[in-house]
């Protein structure tokens, strides 16, 4: 099961930006692809540009360590038993520090190089979503 690190600095303080990323239903503003997002009960409905839906369980939730996980309990990526965490923690100059850590089974065991390095590559283009989304007020989807 690969394991993946993905991390990034943002010059916001740390309250700022888990006031972003802990709101759940943020990710239409700063997730590539996504649409719209809703959360019903635990679990957060990411709806994709082209319709697509991202069933995510959500636990650990906690606003005092700025920290969740989550479970992908339907994605349409060439995965299985995909799951993960974000934390927030205090960075350099005031900033913060956005740590995703990822798991997950790709479907094709052939193919474990490839999935993982498009899986490493579209969580790393999230963050910078989420850091211009924090620092310029730049929505994913804009140009």
């Amino acid at each position: 099961m690969p394991h993946l690190t993905n991390t990034i600095e943002i010059n916001a303080s740390p309250d700022v930006v888990w006031a972003v990323l802990g709101d759940l239903a943020a990710t239409r503003d700063w997730l590539p692809g996504t649409v719209d997002a809703r959360v019903d009960g635990t679990t957060r409905v990411c709806v994709m540009a082209g319709g697509e839906e991202v069933h995510e369980q959500i636990s650990d939730y906690s606003t005092r360590q700025r920290a969740y996980r989550w479970r992908h309990l339907r994605v349409p990526l060439p995965v299985r038993h995909s799951n993960g965490r974000y934390t927030v923690t205090p960075g350099g100059d005031g900033g913060a520090m956005v740590t995703l850590e990822t798991e997950f089974t790709p479907l094709d065991p052939a193919a474990t190089t490839e999935v993982t390095a498009m899986i490493d590559a579209a969580f790393q283009q999230s963050l910078h979503a989420l850091r211009r989304w924090i620092e310029q007020g730049v929505r994913w989807d804009s140009a």
